[in-house]
């Protein structure tokens, strides 16, 4: 299994922001076929959107069989949500006025985000992991999330 080290407002391994397709392609092998003009899967579970020149302009990663993707060595699909959180404020805050409150935290220094698709509650069964954890890691460069917000 690949591990690739998250690099805030710099990449994801080594995938950097403003790469070329045919750069990301050489690196990492091709892409799965899904895709369209502005977004690429590859290893399954690693989507980049590429700008209208056709370079990388965000980096997002789903917890993976194929990749481990950490920051300051912790996977943080692997940590429970509130872990994880608390591991990315060790480097910096999250904007407590983002969107979606309690499914997705930015960290705008970082450029980084991180979102599930539920906020688990009582009434939600122990054994249902949904939720629990993050499923989609995001990394953009600098400016990334002040450009795409609200």
């Amino acid at each position: 299994m690949q591990t690739f080290d998250i690099r805030p407002t710099l990449g994801v391994g080594p995938i950097r922001f403003g790469m070329t397709r045919d750069d990301v392609r050489e690196l990492i092998g091709p892409h799965d076929g899904d895709g369209d003009e502005e977004r690429e899967w590859y290893l399954e579970d690693l989507a980049i959107d590429f700008n209208a020149d056709g370079k990388v302009a965000f980096i997002e990663l789903a917890g993976s069989e194929n990749f481990r993707a950490l920051l300051d060595g912790e996977c943080l699909h692997e940590l429970d949500a509130d872990s994880a959180v608390a591991h990315v404020k060790k480097l910096a805050s999250f904007d407590p006025n983002g969107p979606e409150p309690g499914y997705t935290y930015i960290f705008p220094k970082l450029q980084l985000s991180l979102w599930r698709p539920v906020v688990p509650d009582a009434s939600q069964d122990p054994d249902d992991p949904t939720g629990r954890t993050f499923e989609a890691v995001g990394v953009g460069p600098v400016g990334y999330f002040v450009q795409n917000s609200g």
